[in-house]
């Protein structure tokens, strides 16, 4: 098989900025309010004989402004209290660990526990706490702070809120940037906790199929794609993945050229015939698109050209 079989191509410079999401716009556009914790210096004794040492504490941090914070200290209780500590957002990023987990658990219950309308309100978790967050964890792999990112991610993929209108479409879209990321099981784990508000989306099957492509699973990329050709048989993109599956199959050098595992030959055989046998809701992830090409050829039925990302690069 040669590279000339599809007008077919995977997230090339073409489809997408390299320079990835901006954190700081997320967090402009949403409100950072969690609990974190921090390491705050303790002073014991007088003085020759006085020496600090550090204290993990737990504070209650919410934006003010757009790289500006306000830090208060949680009570016993759970609450905060006391004067607020402004802190700016190098700060937050490199003294504070969010613990959404605590935040969660216990926070959120005491403060509409006391029942006041300015507790209801800031315990509130929604769409803008969910971007804030988000954000930040963009801002940490800016920072170079890969593992602080994945943790904040994977609370939030079990992030126990609920949500209505287009804050249910929060999983799905920003899974489809965790994607593009390679951090594919973490997008894997947005697009299932999508499935929690919607069922029947041949889009949100094609993006768990594609993040699960991207993370070298033919099965389970496979089990997705016949999900989303179930409910939707003329979707271009699942079309298109599927035929990519068939297209390396038997082509060693393309998988090798490609950095893919070997097609199982169970796949293809029904990838094959799903291809043989459109309208979405959620945005689809469908940066596997057709390329303009000679009339007559790949649109008409005949053959246009295919071209991949080597999978793990930027190129």
């Amino acid at each position: 098989m040669k590279d000339e079989f599809f007008a077919l191509h995977l997230d090339t410079e073409e489809d997408e900025p390299t320079s990835g999401p901006s954190g700081r716009a997320y967090m402009a556009g949403g409100m950072v309010r969690c609990v974190f914790s921090a390491l705050t210096p303790v002073k014991m004794g007088m003085g020759v004989n006085s020496r600090t040492h550090e204290s993990l504490t737990f504070r209650f941090v919410e934006q003010t402004g757009e790289e500006d914070f306000a830090s208060r200290l949680l009570s016993d209780r759970h609450l905060p209290m006391g004067e607020a500590e402004l802190i700016t957002l190098d700060e937050l990023a490199e003294g504070y660990a969010p613990e959404l987990g605590y935040f969660e658990e216990h926070v959120v219950p005491a403060m509409l526990g006391r029942g006041t309308p300015e507790d209801a309100l800031t315990s509130t978790i929604d769409g803008r706490v969910f971007n804030g967050l988000f954000g930040l964890g963009l801002i940490y792999l800016e920072r170079g702070d890969p593992d602080r990112a994945t943790a904040l991610f994977s609370d939030l993929a079990r992030i126990g809120a609920d949500f209505e209108g287009r804050d249910q479409f929060l999983f799905n879209d920003f899974g489809i940037i965790l994607r593009k990321l390679g951090l594919y099981d973490l997008a894997i784990a947005f697009f299932l906790r999508a499935l929690d508000y919607v069922q029947d989306d041949e889009n949100l099957f094609y993006n768990l199929a594609r993040a699960h492509y991207e993370n070298d699973d033919w099965t389970r990329s496979l089990d997705y794609l016949i999900q989303s050709h179930k409910f939707a048989p003329a979707l271009e993109a699942t079309n298109d993945l599927l035929r990519v599956m068939v297209a390396l199959e038997a082509d060693d050098r393309l998988l090798a050229r490609y950095g893919k595992p070997p097609v199982p030959p169970a796949v293809a055989a029904r990838a094959r015939q799903l291809l043989a046998a459109g309208s979405g809701r959620l945005k689809l992830d469908d940066t596997l698109v057709a390329r303009p090409v000679e009339p007559g050829r790949a649109r008409s039925g005949g053959i246009g050209y295919v071209e991949f990302k080597r999978h793990g690069s930027e190129d």
